[in-house]
């Protein structure tokens, strides 16, 4: 209550400073909107209005998509509005009369026409009168930056700064877990209900933008955690439109003929009735062959199939009335997954995923305000299958057997999303006033078929054995509500000041925790060339029910054997993970950061962001008898995560067909608790506080693109280095020596180049690019023996070599 009590004064203390409205009444007033092609608005445009004497006034549009300028004088002008990922509107002239006038502007998305020449806002724009702390990739960025899987989103997002992959492909967004960021697709949280994770996957032809947000960021986002990241896609429009890409089949001859990757997307849109109902559709489908040339002949492949369809529909029931509508499902199927140099095939597993999310959006305005509403449901399954039922082997340098568990997982997600956005309001300035609720419940359960694990020395006698008793169906379901409200004040046009409260319950926790967050822009020139922004918040992160569930699954037996492998002294001891009786807290994060933005002539931006944030009260499963074997681990909320970073970056454009980025981040994030114990892999030692799993403390990453004059090919790159990720070791009874994640991989380095040229074919524009990914074949490991009684303790493999593809796709017309 002490921070919500400071935040009142600091608020009512602006107030009362602010400069007092001095100027007479206008002349002529302009009310206006923003609009794309669908009507649908568009927040945060720049809108310029310029006289016949010369003289400018700016603006931008708020969360409606409205504007308003005042004390005009009547006469001409000429308007501008630029947006990122839209084209730029110049060259409207309009009348402004006596008293009040409305007027409507309408943006068109960026796409890829060839038939006329059309100006693309720059990239390199400062958003006045945003504060939060974001970066984005459009649909350009993630099309021509050259990453490796560029059929993979997750894959392009590495080429924003504040985003990694660990070794196991997880997304984590500013040092955090993978399960503590809001995952958005068009305003619905898409992450997964069972661990919050980035699980879900679409045709990524068919991402509009997308956009990641580490502090700073508003009250109306219920369960952002650690950060924000959202995916947009298209709804169609008047236009017909199809792409394609990589539409022919490869083949691969490695140890045999097989069909080789294959990533195959269409898109397609257009009208259902011009002018008011439109679709989008989006189908992929991904087939992954891999071979692990460490491994023998013959069984050294793994092969997966997937595939997606999203649904995108818009009907204007007027053009103050949208529905929005979308279906996206999900299947995959795998075999060999989990196949390494250190873990043969025999320890893989098959795996089947299913996935289906259906949501249904209502845009309504009456008067003046905007009142959106929303529901949407979404169900996952996810199964294992082992190789056979042979005990998993664990040996100081791999595994060997057949994995120990069998799994079938399901998790369900119901949530509904309603806010209301006033009108502006003139009171020292103008206020932007905003409110909502959410409600969200989530369903889980698995049934777990465990068999025997054996932990062996190198002379094949055994050290430990584990297996497993107790029940094996685990469900746990939990809700979720919260409410908030927001105004965004506009002191001045050097001043912007917002300030939002939100309040959340957890059904889990029985508990309502208030969450203040506050935000300013200085503008210290009387152009937008430079821009300070300050922002503090406390924001709520979701408990992870994948981690609760543990509580409700079976105990682990373990027995110690003595240097011959047949006698047991020790054991079995039994292990079991408890919830206490009561007081869990939610978890949450406390986030200060700073920015400023400085535009260096006319084509450059240079961006210098300071990040701060404290976890408190992160759940994790703690030893309650660490100086023995076995016992309880009950979940406790005593986890604290630290994570502090300085970004600096810098993106030029030349021009339309020309741009350049870099970005340097310098962070450190670090766990009271890192150790995430779990069925199968226990290590019988007390919580330790440590680097997490990802801390990368240096990374530097540039990417761009340049059309050259050979043959109009386009020329593109993309390159990171980044620290090595840590890692733990481990004795022969799977116990740690030293420090957990106290050593390092090596450190990461890779260059990838792209060209591309467009060529007609049968009156069609098509583009063909070669890839070559990690041109100069550094060694990038993401594997690694850690277990220090094994002879080559320490080796490293795996990660991704020097590798060519070729990409086609359709263009459109000539």
């Amino acid at each position: 209550m002490d921070s919500t009590r400071l935040f009142a004064v600091v608020w009512v203390s602006i107030s009362l400073l602010a400069p007092a409205e001095i100027e007479a009444a206008a002349s002529a007033d302009c009310a206006g909107a923003v609009v794309d092609e669908n009507g649908v608005p568009v927040g945060a445009a720049q809108v310029k209005f310029e006289n016949s004497s010369g003289k400018v006034y700016r603006t931008e549009t708020d969360a409606a998509g409205r504007f308003v300028l005042q004390n005009l004088s009547a006469g001409n002008y000429k308007v501008e509005v630029r947006k990122e990922g839209f084209f730029l509107l110049s060259g409207q002239s309009f009348s402004l009369h006596d008293g009040r006038n409305e007027l409507t502007l309408t943006l068109n998305r960026v796409q890829e026409l060839h038939e006329q020449v059309q100006v693309t806002a720059p990239s390199n724009q400062i958003d006045i009168q945003d504060s939060s702390q974001r970066s984005s990739l459009s649909s350009q960025n993630i099309r021509d930056i050259p990453v490796p899987n560029s059929h993979v989103l997750a894959a392009s997002l590495v080429a924003l700064p504040e985003i990694v992959r660990d070794s196991r492909n997880n997304l984590h967004i500013a040092g955090a877990r993978s399960g503590e960021t809001q995952y958005l697709l068009d305003g619905f949280e898409i992450g997964d209900a069972v661990n919050g994770a980035l699980t879900v996957r679409f045709n990524i032809d068919a991402t509009r933008a997308a956009e990641v947000q580490t502090g700073r960021f508003g009250a109306g986002y219920a369960h952002s955690g650690a950060g924000i990241l959202s995916l947009e896609t298209p709804d169609g429009e008047d236009r017909w439109r199809f792409g394609t890409t990589n539409p022919a089949p490869g083949i691969n001859i490695q140890e045999g003929a097989h069909l080789g990757n294959w990533y195959p997307r269409v898109t397609f849109s257009g009208p259902i009735e011009r002018g008011r109902f439109w679709f989008s559709d989006a189908v992929s489908i991904q087939h992954t062959f891999d071979v692990v040339k460490q491994l023998p002949s013959n069984a050294n492949t793994s092969e997966q199939w997937a595939g997606d369809n999203l649904l995108r529909l818009q009907y204007n029931l007027s053009h103050r009335h949208i529905l929005h509508a979308s279906f996206l499902y999900n299947r995959a199927y795998g075999t060999n997954l989990g196949l390494d140099a250190v873990d043969p095939q025999s320890t893989t597993v098959t795996v089947e995923q299913r996935r289906a999310f259906v949501s249904l959006k209502d845009q309504l305005w009456l008067h003046d305000t905007l009142f959106e509403g929303g529901i949407a449901a979404d169900s996952g399954v996810l199964d294992y299958t082992p190789q056979g039922t042979q005990p998993y082997v664990l040996l100081i340098d791999g595994t060997t057997g057949n994995y120990f568990q069998r799994l079938h997982q399901r998790g369900r997600r119901l949530q509904a999303v309603g806010s209301v956005t006033a009108a502006s309001r003139h009171w020292h300035g103008t206020h932007q006033l905003a409110g909502g609720a959410n409600v969200a419940g989530a369903v889980y359960s698995q049934s777990p078929q465990r068999t025997e694990i054996q932990a062996r020395r190198a002379d094949g006698t055994l050290v430990r054995q584990s297996t497993f008793s107790g029940l094996t169906n685990p469900r746990l379901s939990n809700t979720q509500a919260g409410s908030y409200a927001q105004d965004t004040w506009v002191i001045s046009k050097h001043f912007v000041f917002q300030a939002g409260l939100r309040t959340d319950w957890d059904r889990f926790t029985q508990s309502v925790m208030t969450e203040p967050r506050a935000s300013a822009n200085f503008l210290p020139f009387a152009d937008d060339r430079a821009k300070l922004s300050l922002g503090w918040g406390i924001y709520n992160a979701p408990p992870n029910l994948s981690v609760i569930g543990q509580a409700f699954d079976q105990q682990q037996l373990d027995s110690f054997y003595d240097r011959t492998g047949t006698v047991v002294v020790l054991g079995p001891v039994a292990t079991q993970f408890m919830l206490p009786a009561s007081g869990l807290r939610q978890p949450r994060f406390s986030i200060s950061s700073a920015g400023w933005q400085q535009k260096l002539a006319h084509n450059t931006l240079v961006t210098l962001e300071l990040l701060a944030r404290n976890g408190y009260h992160g759940f994790a499963f703690v030893d309650q008898q660490p100086a023995q074997l076995g016992g309880i681990f009950l979940l406790q909320d005593h986890r604290k995560d630290r994570y502090r970073a300085v970004t600096i970056s810098a993106r030029h454009v030349f021009s339309e067909s020309t741009e350049f980025f870099a970005a340097y981040t310098r962070s450190r994030a670090r766990s009271n608790k890192v150790l995430n114990p779990a069925l199968g892999s226990i290590f019988y030692a007390p919580q330790q506080s440590g680097p997490v799993a990802w801390d990368t403390p240096n990374r530097l990453l540039t990417w761009g693109w340049t059309a050259t004059h050979i043959w109009g090919i386009q020329l593109s790159y993309f390159f990171e280095y980044r620290t090595g990720y840590p890692f733990s070791a481990v004795n022969l009874l799977q116990q740690f020596v030293g420090a957990p994640n106290g050593l390092r991989f090596p450190a990461y380095a890779s260059l990838n180049l792209g060209l591309e040229r467009k060529f007609a074919f049968r009156r069609y524009l098509w583009a063909a690019r070669v890839e070559a990914v990690n041109i100069f074949d550094r060694l990038n490991p993401d594997t690694v023996v850690n277990n220090v009684d094994a002879p080559n303790f320490g080796s490293f493999a795996g990660g991704q070599g020097r590798a060519f593809t070729l990409r086609v796709r359709f263009a459109g017309h000539k």
